[in-house]
């Protein structure tokens, strides 16, 4: 039989007769409990957590525990396992609704009380981890795997602190352990390919990945760890198409206990909680869930279609998000930000004149969303109407002044102009403000070494700006060929210009890019016939008609005028 401290008891059955159930947790947890052979078990004090904002029915919840908790503790036969249980309960409760300070004492008492249990160290380890106490998580999962060592999430969880701990050998064991599982999950060989790369595996990380991606597609993020282990094996191009794939989906963990925690959540509060959560972990299908009950526990609410909208884009079902959006409109029209997201997705959707009304109505509603701004200047600039453009990209500039490529798209706009002289004005000021800025050294020296206003040219600044880009091995080495060529023939090497322009066709062919090649003929054939190039960018270059797609909403809540 455990015993409880004779001063212990009274204090308990005061408390259980009163409503301070909680006071009573505190009371016991700076205590120490004796076991069946005597033993103390030294337990951390519980803080109380402050209840204030949550709803009614969350708090009922809570103290239900709190109670629970109080009840098993004045049980003076309760053994140490029953007491970790509910030590362990209260602590799943906390962590459903964050409060995670609480649930992480919580799960401390139940781990020491029946340190035979998987789930307490588990969950430890996650929130240890979770909160940037990586050594001690590390000691909790360990421990964890003694009990299970075959669980998958804390293989996974415990190889991912390795890598951030810089210890790739013990990371590729535990990665390794999980992928030798029936069926080896995106996360493990994700897990397997990052430590292939710390340990420049090339090869190695580059098959890690594409068997992830194949069994997790919807896991943007792995595009990114493709374009690196492509960039160690030197493949820039199918680095740069990675590159443009990358997201930030992470490959998903099947955890049924975090999935048992999130089955514990009640009212809107928590709905929206578990709702944020998925979205942070990527757990997409599962945020557009709560945010339906949301929904329907408050359909007066314009936030809470907001929130389902976001959660509908990024499960990869834009029509559904844009009906949420379109009703959240119907409830709050002045609404900006939410214009703005309707304009990103008829972008997406090629509705490009639909679009710009909806950034412009965000921009009356909000004259400084920056980026309704920066997606009116690329949608103007596609449409050729280049002082528009330059004016948005201007206001970009002044909002955001760190923003490169707004300065770089600003003497853009008035290249296409036909303004050359200004966009030297504003590619020179780019060039002092961000000095390690390759892309826009190289549009500068670009426009030095081939611009058709001989008041604007300088080709030999221009060809000692992009040798300096070539020595440093920046930007695209493609882009920056060209302009190597172009500033060649501009001061007079014509045969070392078409030289270097005949070695980029055939690196182009190569790898199958026929068209591009295509398109760098006519300034070969000049250079062939000692002439320079004055037109540095063709009319049709596809700088002058910037992507306007996959803009990507943010996954954050964010600040609206809507709130719950």
């Amino acid at each position: 039989m455990i015993k409880v401290r004779h001063e212990i008891v009274p204090i308990l059955f005061a408390v259980l007769a009163s409503t301070r159930v909680f006071d009573a947790t505190t009371s016991v947890a700076q205590n120490q409990l004796l076991g069946p052979t005597n033993s103390q078990v030294d337990l951390v004090e519980l803080a109380p957590p402050d209840l204030t904002g949550a709803d009614p029915q969350v708090q009922e919840q809570i103290r239900a525990s709190q109670a629970a908790l109080a009840a098993t503790i004045a049980q003076t036969d309760a053994s140490r396992s029953r007491r970790a249980e509910a030590f362990g309960n209260l602590g799943e409760i906390y962590e459903a609704y964050n409060f995670d300070s609480a649930a992480l004492d919580c799960y401390t008492n139940a781990s020491r009380l029946d340190p035979q249990s998987f789930r307490w160290s588990y969950y430890a380890g996650y929130l240890r981890q979770l909160y940037g106490d990586p050594e001690t998580a590390e000691r909790d999962y360990q421990h964890a795997l003694t009990l299970k060592p075959n669980s998958s999430p804390a293989l996974l969880r415990l190889g991912a602190l390795e890598l951030t701990l810089g210890h790739p050998d013990a990371a590729k064991q535990y990665f390794s352990r999980a992928a030798a599982q029936r069926i080896p999950s995106a996360p493990a060989l994700v897990g397997l390919g990052k430590a292939a790369l710390v340990e420049h595996q090339y090869s190695a990380a580059l098959k890690y990945f594409t068997q992830a991606l194949a069994r997790q597609p919807q896991a943007s993020s792995i595009h990114n760890q493709l374009a690196m282990a492509y960039r160690g094996l030197g493949d820039l191009n199918r680095m740069q198409e990675q590159m443009k794939a990358r997201g930030n989906a992470e490959p998903l963990i099947q955890d049924p206990l975090l999935d048992e925690i999130e089955a514990l959540k009640q009212g809107k509060l928590s709905l929206l909680q578990r709702g944020n959560r998925a979205m942070s972990e990527s757990r997409f299908a599962d945020a557009v869930n709560a945010y339906r009950q949301m929904v329907s526990l408050d359909p007066s609410n314009p936030r809470a279609y907001v929130d389902l909208g976001n959660a509908l884009y990024w499960a990869g079902i834009p029509g559904e998000a844009m009906k949420q959006y379109a009703h959240s409109l119907d409830l709050n029209p002045d609404n900006a930000t939410v214009h703005y997201k309707i304009g990103v997705l008829l972008v997406e959707a090629k509705h490009e004149e639909q679009a710009i009304a909806h950034f412009q109505q965000a921009l009356k509603l909000d004259p400084g969303l920056v980026d309704a701004h920066f997606q009116l200047a690329n949608l103007f600039m596609r449409k050729r109407e280049d002082a528009d453009a330059e004016r948005e990209y201007e206001i970009v500039v002044s909002l955001e002044p760190e923003n490169a490529f707004a300065h770089l798209m600003g003497a853009m706009a008035a290249i296409h102009a036909g303004s050359y002289a200004r966009a030297r004005t504003l590619l020179e000021e780019a060039a002092a403000a961000f000095s390690t800025d390759a892309d826009i050294a190289n549009a500068l020296a670009r426009l030095l070494a081939a611009a058709p206003d001989p008041a604007v040219r300088d080709p030999s600044r221009g060809l000692s700006i992009v040798e300096t880009l070539l020595n440093n091995q920046q930007s695209d080495p493609l882009e920056v060929g060209i302009t190597f060529a172009m500033a060649l023939a501009a001061v007079g090497r014509f045969h070392d210009a078409a030289a270097y322009q005949e070695t980029i066709i055939r690196q182009l062919e190569a790898s199958r890019q026929y068209d591009f090649a295509r398109l760098l003929r006519p300034n070969l054939a000049r250079y062939q016939q000692g002439k320079t190039c004055r037109v540095p960018w063709a009319s049709d270059d596809p700088i002058f008609t910037p992507v306007p797609g996959k803009v990507q909403l943010s996954k954050e809540a964010e600040a609206m005028d809507a709130r719950h």
